[in-house]
């Protein structure tokens, strides 16, 4: 059971998370401050909250226990995390950036057309609630575990308040409290592992040496075989397309970096937020090693049950709220990215859209009555979509949204890369690739890992093709305008290619993709020598 003291240090960071809400709400007074902080926000926050956004409570949880099981394998549906970067700095961040858009998907009409508007958005939003109901699952579990509350309550608690300090405070409380909970979550991390090695009997060596004997630091899989989630090549090719997407191709990290003061301040986000990630990731599987020597290797029922039964019987008392204190705040730093950003998609794309033409109308009370019902879909979607799931829930989310990644990829490529793809051709191009990569993996039953892969080829090959039937509704000059090298003439011919001194032209290669290009192939090695 819970001790007085762990309970309170888990109530006054709440009531911490909404009182910061509350203050840097204050001053919000436009559609503009609430989705954009009025473009205002420094770096640091920015990296924090973008890291904070892709660790969830999930990988709290579910790292650990995936790695318990698996070794650090997991960790290779990361590794190309800093390369996905890299592309989405050379590609479509300089783009969204020049174009001063609000919301991503408004690119795919002024390029397209509004069926692909409208398909992006969808498949933006049905994958954000996937994930985001994911989210609430793992600290629902915890607390039913810790306390007599069924979990269905523990949903509703959790989701409400994310909802509360969103609501209150619009991205700029999204973006501060991510910061704060990245540090609370590293605080916990340090805490856990702290703790197991001032454990009496407990030596590093020699679980270095358990893990080495039962393979658990086997990263690097070079085989062929197409079930393995986290062999060298799933992750290479599947991995890129799938973080690509996210990275360059999703509202939740393309808001982030929007409300960046400056390019710079971007690049700079970007490339401490790829090292903060993978290095916490790669840290959460340790724990999960060092765990398997602390348990000698028993048996669990199921992969989320490890770190949980860790933190409830094994941590001193004062210690499991710190803790605790850490999962809500992986949880919630997400589910208020996802919550703030599916509701700056609702209101641009299909609020102002289809039902209202004036701005006006959606006013930032309006606005945040929308975030309010997302905030209700969210709960239900969350107590129907993951009870009873026994897999490591970072696993099981991978797998839902694996069939989404893909064709969207495929669709914004197509608009990027190409002149020919027109809006109707892209939009079955996008519909097709969906149905294959769902179909495809059914009857082979390779791991999810290569859908992204399979989604991405399909569309864009059948998307282009089909496009070709169609006659596009744009003029040519319109549609070369909105390609990555219509953009980069533009940009040139207006002389707007620098911003304080930083290149912020598409299509350019600089000291931070090199950085990051070094750090991504840093890790193999460290992955070879750890071996």
């Amino acid at each position: 059971s819970m001790y007085l003291i762990d309970f309170s240090i888990i109530i006054i960071y709440m009531l911490a998370m909404l009182a910061i809400g509350y203050f840097l709400g204050k001053d919000n007074s436009s559609q503009d401050d609430y989705f954009l902080a009025g473009r205002s926000m420094p770096w640091l926050p920015v990296s924090l909250s973008i890291a904070a956004t892709m660790i969830s409570a999930n990988s709290f949880i579910g790292g650990p226990g995936w790695a318990y099981l698996d070794g650090i394998g997991p960790f290779m549906v990361n590794i190309t995390v800093p390369i996905a970067i890299v592309f989405a700095l050379y590609t479509t961040i300089p783009m969204f950036y020049n174009l001063k858009l609000t919301s991503i998907y408004e690119y795919a009409e002024k390029r397209l057309g509004v069926y692909n508007r409208t398909i992006t958005v969808l498949g933006f939003l049905l994958n954000s609630l996937i994930q985001v109901s994911s989210m609430v699952y793992i600290p629902a579990l915890i607390i039913s575990k810790f306390t007599t509350f069924d979990i269905k309550i523990s949903v509703i608690i959790i989701v409400s308040i994310a909802i509360i300090y969103t609501l209150l405070g619009g991205i700029k409380a999204v973006i501060w409290t991510d910061a704060i909970q990245m540090i609370v979550l590293w605080g916990s991390l340090l805490g856990a592992f702290i703790y197991i090695f001032s454990s009496n009997d407990f030596s590093f060596w020699e679980s270095y040496h358990t893990a080495l004997v039962h393979n658990k630091l086997d990263a690097i899989d070079f085989s062929f075989n197409l079930t393995s989630t986290n062999s060298f090549w799933a992750s290479l090719f599947g991995g890129f397309i799938m973080w690509y997407r996210y990275f360059a191709l999703d509202q939740v990290q393309v808001q982030r970096l929007l409300t960046s003061k400056s390019y710079k301040g971007i690049k700079i986000s970007f490339l401490f937020s790829s090292i903060f990630m993978n290095v916490l990731y790669f840290l959460f599987l340790i724990l999960g090693i060092l765990l398997f020597s602390f348990y000698d290797g028993k048996h669990f029922e199921s992969a989320n049950d490890i770190m949980i039964t860790f933190i409830r019987d094994d941590i001193p008392i004062g210690f499991t709220g710190l803790l605790l204190s850490g999962v809500f705040a992986a949880a919630m730093s997400s589910i208020d990215s996802l919550l703030n950003s599916m509701t700056t998609v609702y209101t641009k794309d299909i609020h102002e859209r289809f039902f209202s033409k004036s701005k006006d109308s959606t006013s930032l009370k309006n606005t945040m009555t929308i975030s309010a019902i997302f905030g209700i879909l969210i709960i239900g979607f969350s107590i129907i979509g993951f009870s009873g799931t026994l897999k490591s829930i970072l696993d099981t989310i991978g797998s839902y949204i694996s069939y989404i990644s893909g064709p969207m990829c495929g669709a914004f490529i197509l608009a990027m890369f190409t002149l020919k793809a027109n809006d109707k051709g892209v939009a079955i191009g996008v519909i097709l690739g969906m149905f294959f990569t769902y179909l495809l993996n059914s009857i082979f039953a390779y791991s999810w890992i290569w859908n992204p892969l399979v989604g991405f080829l399909i569309t864009t090959l059948l998307g282009y093709l089909f496009s070709f039937l169609f006659v596009s509704s744009k003029a040519p000059d319109e549609v070369f305008k909105y390609t990555i090298i219509g953009q980069r003439k533009l940009m040139i011919k207006n002389n707007s290619t620098t911003e304080d001194g930083e290149n912020i032209l598409p299509l350019s290669f600089d000291k931070y993709s090199f950085i990051l290009t070094l750090f991504f192939i840093l890790q193999y090695i460290f992955l070879i020598m750890i071996n």
